[in-house]
């Protein structure tokens, strides 16, 4: 008897694995600490990946995009509108810079004339809701910046010459670890 799949497969499990350098299951068993079976149950979506799960293979595999990842896909996340999407640095840039531009005043000020008199009356809850769904997706635009700086895995600091302009600042780099999640 075959076992029906009841969650949908993350698909980002596999790929960190690959981009770790496992080419299967077997040896990515050897970097983190569950049998091939099990890491490919939980490839696959027979098995959930829960939190603490998450950690391990962001660990295990060096690629801390996995929390992000999971945690769009955790049902906290998906009840939020949580997103990880995948975009190139200077795209993710130049769209927060013009959400920002666009959106921080306007937002302010509906808030503020909603807020006045301490209730959302009918009357205002259109506008609330507008500006709710404004913060939203400023909020997944940051997110595309955190699953830039994720995947990369790796940190930028400083350097001696850090007087200098930009342009000709060097970088030193670091392997980021994946912060622990509470949840």
């Amino acid at each position: 008897m075959s076992k029906s799949t009841t969650n949908a497969a993350p698909t980002y499990l596999r790929k960190a694995r690959l981009a770790a350098g496992y080419a299967n299951r077997g040896t990515a068993s050897t970097g983190v600490p569950y049998s091939q079976e099990t890491i490919g149950r939980h490839e696959r979506g027979e098995v959930p990946v829960f939190p603490n799960d998450a950690i391990v293979y962001a660990k295990g595999y060096g690629q801390g995009d996995i929390l992000i990842r999971h945690c769009a896909e955790c049902p906290v996340g998906r009840m939020t509108g949580r997103q990880a999407t995948d975009r190139d640095l200077p795209f993710a840039t130049l769209r927060l810079t013009h959400r920002l531009r666009k959106a921080a005043k306007e937002i302010a000020d509906t808030l503020e004339a909603v807020a006045d008199d301490g209730v959302i009356d009918q009357e205002e809850r259109p506008l609330f809701d507008a500006a709710l769904e404004s913060l939203k997706e400023l909020g997944e635009t940051i997110s595309d910046l955190v699953l830039y700086a994720a995947t990369q895995g790796i940190e930028k600091s400083r350097p001696a010459n850090a007087g200098a302009t930009p342009s000709k600042q060097g970088y030193s780099i670091t392997h980021v670890q994946p912060r622990q999640s509470n949840y």
